[in-house]
């Protein structure tokens, strides 16, 4: 195959290809159902109808064997009656005598005459009726004065009546075929049967030849089927001389063919295939495809060829072909549509997960699959709702939180005032305190301008614990400015929580908030107790005020207010608050985090703030 011929292949192929791709998912299954199916179906009918063709040829050809075996023995059989009829006059004492003394011109007596016809040739008359397959036993004497006995003896003169005896008598031993017996007395003279001659010389060492004997068959009883040939099924016999004999419809034919029939007998003979009898094969004679058979009989130095066209076996086997193929393809389109109906409705549930789906791209998130099996499909509906489920409340939390981030991100503003017109006055008071060496005023106005510049700067929403809690201590130092007693903060946190990242103003609203609630009635030095540990993978703060800690009702309250059940206002009295601290904790870390309060009445408050050990570089926009 050329480089074109790959080219239009591969092309066709993509072509093909590109179609398959394009069929819907229930049109693949079907074609891939029916390949399955089909082809090996196709398969076997293939080679169904290869083994039976090869079948019909075998059989034909045992046939053939065995009919061209049987006709051969037939042959043979009849060919050694007529040499066993020849050899009864040969080894015949009496008769040679008598026929050596007739050709020697004796004189004979009529009761000597009368008394050998009596016993010699009425013998020989009884053989020739008691054998069916012989038709004529025949001598011809060398004798002008002798008395013919008609059917038996005949003056030699006759001979040249005959085929075989006009050119001269031949040798012993040989046959003469198909022709018209002259001396024939039959009743109808229209229709004398044609006839095959053994022919044996009769010789005496004394004499020379004295006689010849013609054992005579008719050609009808010898090959049988030459004269039940037809076209399509017919016989011929080739004698050693290569002439050919056949039924008189089909001489025109047989001549026609006649160089491919030697040829055919050629390849046999130098193949040595018929030595052992009859042989049939396919062959080509006259341009047709046939099936021929040939057989060797000895005894008569000749073959016996038989021909049967296989026009009618291929025509019928076309057929057969043309009808299994058009069955097959009703089967094929049967099949075709019933398993297209039975895939479409088994991936029933897939296309209307598939609707779903679309519709879910076409930002519809509240379809759900219906009507689900119980099958993988059915799964796999239950899994998408479940998935769209999800969704949708992972949207809502988001926007939730958006709108928490919206709101933190307000609250922040509202607490924003021009900062560098509060830093400028901040410093001018400082400078002034310095100048009237006013120390301790100066140092909580710089401990303010800290605080102040700490909770207006927001480049970052994250800072360091450790930041926050420098934060805390600027915080408590103004805090003790308003108190006779002392507010001191104790600590016990490890440096790895000090470099975690936290939201920024998380803990300084938490101390806020216990100054100003648990701690409001307290009359003597105090502390706030900061605790930090980690426990699997995650960082608690604990901010524990020994103040004067809340009734039940009211801590429940309070943690309401945390989850969101009931509304916060605790905004507008401790600036961010604390439900503004555990939103943008569960902002920041996830709905796992954020703070947790505990307390009892005059004993304590603890806010345990809940983040995750590792570090999250995050911006609050």
């Amino acid at each position: 195959m050329n480089w074109k011929g790959v080219q239009i292949l591969t092309d066709r192929k993509r072509i093909a290809g590109k179609k398959f791709r394009m069929l819907s998912l229930s049109s693949k299954f079907t074609l891939l159902i029916l390949g399955v199916l089909m082809v090996p179906i196709g398969i076997f009918i293939l080679l169904f109808f290869h083994n039976m063709e090869a079948s019909l040829y075998k059989d034909g050809q045992t046939q053939m064997i065995y009919e061209l075996d049987k006709s051969c023995q037939n042959a043979e059989q009849i060919a050694v009656n007529c040499k066993l009829s020849a050899e009864i006059i040969v080894n015949n004492e009496s008769i040679n005598d008598f026929l050596n003394q007739i050709a020697s011109d004796k004189k004979f007596s009529f009761m000597d005459i009368l008394d050998f016809y009596g016993k010699e040739i009425s013998g020989v008359q009884k053989i020739v009726k008691s054998n069916p397959y012989i038709y004529k036993l025949r001598i011809f004497v060398n004798s002008n004065t002798v008395k013919e006995i008609i059917p038996l003896l005949y003056k030699e003169d006759k001979i040249a009546d005959l085929k075989w005896g006009k050119d001269g008598v031949p040798p012993t031993g040989t046959w003469c075929f198909d022709y018209e017996d002259a001396l024939s007395q039959a009743d109808d003279p229209d229709h004398i049967p044609r006839t095959a001659s053994l022919i044996t010389r009769l010789n005496d060492y004394r004499y020379g030849r004295y006689g010849i004997v013609e054992s005579a068959v008719t050609m009808e009883n010898m090959f049988p089927d030459l004269y039940h040939s037809t076209v399509t099924d017919r016989t011929c016999f080739i004698d050693s001389d290569g002439i050919m004999y056949s039924s008189p419809q089909l001489s025109s034919l047989w001549e026609n063919q006649k160089e491919d029939m030697m040829d055919f007998i050629h390849t046999l003979e130098e193949s040595d295939s018929l030595t052992n009898g009859a042989v049939s094969k396919r062959t080509r004679i006259g341009g047709e495809e046939v099936l021929a058979g040939c057989v060797k009989i000895k005894s008569i130095q000749g073959y016996l060829i038989r021909i049967v066209s296989t026009k009618n076996e291929k025509m019928a086997l076309r057929t057969s072909k043309l009808q299994f193929s058009l069955l097959w393809i009703m089967i094929v389109i049967v099949l075709f549509l019933f398993s297209n109906k039975q895939v479409t409705h088994i991936l029933r549930q897939f296309y209307e997960i598939y609707d779903t789906v679309y519709q879910v791209q076409k930002g519809d998130l509240k379809v759900r699959v219906k009507n689900m099996s119980r099958d993988e499909f059915g799964e796999l509906g239950i899994e998408l709702n479940t998935m769209l489920d999800r969704i949708q409340k992972l949207m809502n939390e988001t926007l939730h939180r958006e709108l928490l981030v919206k709101d933190a991100q307000i609250k922040a503003l509202q607490n924003q005032i021009n900062n560098h017109f509060i830093y400028n006055v901040l410093e001018s008071i400082k400078m002034m305190a310095e100048i009237d060496e006013k120390y301790e005023i100066a140092d909580t106005v710089a401990s303010f301008g800290e605080l102040l510049r700490y909770s207006m700067r927001w480049k970052s929403g994250y800072v360091m614990v450790e930041a926050e809690i420098d934060q805390i201590r600027n915080y408590l130092a103004l805090v003790n400015l308003w108190y006779d007693d002392e507010i001191v903060l104790s600590m016990e946190i490890p440096q790895e929580i000090l470099c975690q990242e936290i939201p920024k103003m998380s803990l300084q609203p938490i101390v806020e908030n216990a100054i100003g609630h648990g701690m409001r009635e307290f009359t003597e030095d105090t502390c706030i107790y900061m605790k930090g540990e980690i426990i699997d993978d995650v960082c608690y703060i604990h901010i524990t005020d020994y103040g004067c800690g809340m009734e039940e009702t009211e801590l429940e309250k309070l943690r309401k207010r945390l989850s969101g059940e009931i509304e916060d206002t605790s905004g507008q009295e401790n600036g961010i608050g604390l439900k503004n601290v555990h939103d943008r904790l569960q902002i920041g870390f996830g709905p796992d985090y954020g703070i947790v309060i505990e307390s009892r009445k005059h004993a304590f408050t603890k806010v345990t703030v809940k983040i995750p050990y590792q570090k999250r570089k995050r911006e609050i926009k």
